[in-house]
């Protein structure tokens, strides 16, 4: 699939869910790669990642689509799960109104 209809894809969904997406949600990572055909590689714990969905994401970021907040995961007690932080996306006011590409060619 090519990195605008991906863009898209990424666009629309985020669309439909404004109050934002975590990079690291699974069923996120599984819609992504049924859609585009994105490689997805499971760690020892069976929890999936895709290096193409983070890209993407960051590509979108770059060009001021979506904005980007930290997000850490605390388990119950208060402990923190993972030392290191994943991020919420959310549209930008200009990602709402525009159906422009990111790539230009």
């Amino acid at each position: 699939m090519l990195s605008k209809y991906r863009y898209l894809w990424l666009l629309n969904r985020l669309r439909h869910q404004p109050s934002g997406l975590e990079e690291c949600n699974p069923d996120l990572i599984t819609e992504y790669s049924k859609a585009t055909g994105a490689k997805v590689m499971y760690r020892l714990n069976n929890y999936p990642k895709c290096p193409q969905l983070n890209r993407d994401l960051g590509k979108l970021v770059q060009h001021k689509f979506l904005a980007r907040k930290r997000s850490y995961l605390y388990d119950l007690n208060g402990f923190m799960v993972s030392p290191r932080a994943t991020y919420v996306y959310r549209p930008t006011p200009v990602a709402a109104n525009t159906i422009t590409w990111v790539d230009r060619e």
